[in-house]
């Protein structure tokens, strides 16, 4: 069977990593001078319990020797991959497992691998993380898992709300005039993602707007598939996750959730109190419910 490995950036719930044996690389995070794996030496809540406290956290890709042993662990059992990685555009580690991967099956032909950018993070990933491990099991090959991933990667969303722009001030993603001139006004940025880059698409004004918005956003890019699993990731704030779950069901009739807190490394990027909005903007021909 055909393994399915993602990196630690993937917020899909435990439950459904462990049903289907997905295998997860950790990037690694860097808090008060000490260095961690994410989610193995240090969980979520222990870094949004720094960062409520002020503590800005840095973040660094998965080490050579992570990719290289998870690699050749499959390698040693004959066993087929595919590591659907956090965007090369934010992160160096597609690019470094990409190298590894290529150095590998020249001498190793036997075994098929794959190093996929995924142009995404968060739920996002985790969608595509499903789908390949759902269709894996159905014993679809692996020629057609990619051409099915690949679909995917051109077809997935992301549309969030930051609640905290002294957050970016402070990570250094906005200068401190802009900070806190939206901090006052009570600025939201609405984003999305394109080509694998974070962009601003709109401001409001105000958390109910702001998440009105986003679901706004969501109506017009699923219309063409509402019937299907929608991710939504939040930073530390379930209460604003579920009313953007409630409105989608209002306004949409969607039915099927996953709802997820944002992991350590995005979520040491966006700030406490962000929420988005994870799904495809067209059906793959291979959906698996």
């Amino acid at each position: 069977m055909i393994k399915i490995i993602v990196d630690s950036t993937c917020d899909l719930p435990q439950e459904i990593m462990q049903e289907y044996d997905i295998k997860v690389m950790p990037l690694n995070v860097l808090l008060n001078g000490i260095e961690y794996r994410d989610r193995v030496d240090i969980q979520v809540e222990e870094v949004y319990a720094q960062m409520r406290k002020g503590v800005v956290p840095k973040t660094s890709q998965i080490t050579p020797k992570e990719i290289y042993n998870m690699f050749t662990s499959h390698i040693k059992q004959a066993t087929d991959f595919i590591y659907l990685a956090f965007s090369a555009a934010m992160s160096g580690t597609h690019n470094l497992a990409k190298s590894i991967q290529e150095e590998l099956a020249a001498s190793n032909p036997n075994i098929k691998m794959a190093v996929v950018d995924t142009k995404a993070g968060s739920v996002a990933t985790g969608l595509m993380v499903l789908q390949a491990a759902r269709l894996a099991r159905s014993g679809i090959d692996f020629t057609t898992i990619l051409k099915q991933i690949d679909f995917m990667v051109k077809h997935v969303e992301h549309v969030f709300a930051i609640s905290d722009l002294e957050w970016l001030v402070k990570g250094g993603r906005i200068n401190k005039i802009v900070g806190k001139t939206g901090s006052i006004l009570n600025i939201k940025p609405i984003l999305d993602v394109q080509n694998g880059k974070m962009r601003v698409i709109n401001a409001v004004r105000g958390q109910k707007k702001a998440l009105k918005t986003v679901v706004d956003l969501v109506a017009e890019r699923i219309k063409e598939f509402p019937d299907q699993i929608i991710g939504i990731a939040h930073a530390d704030d379930l209460p604003a996750a579920e009313e953007v779950m409630k409105m989608l069901k209002e306004k949409i009739g969607a039915s099927k959730f996953i709802v997820q807190k944002i992991g350590c490394v995005l979520g040491a990027h966006l700030g406490i109190g962000g929420v988005g909005v994870f799904f495809f903007n067209a059906k793959p021909e291979l959906y698996i419910d």
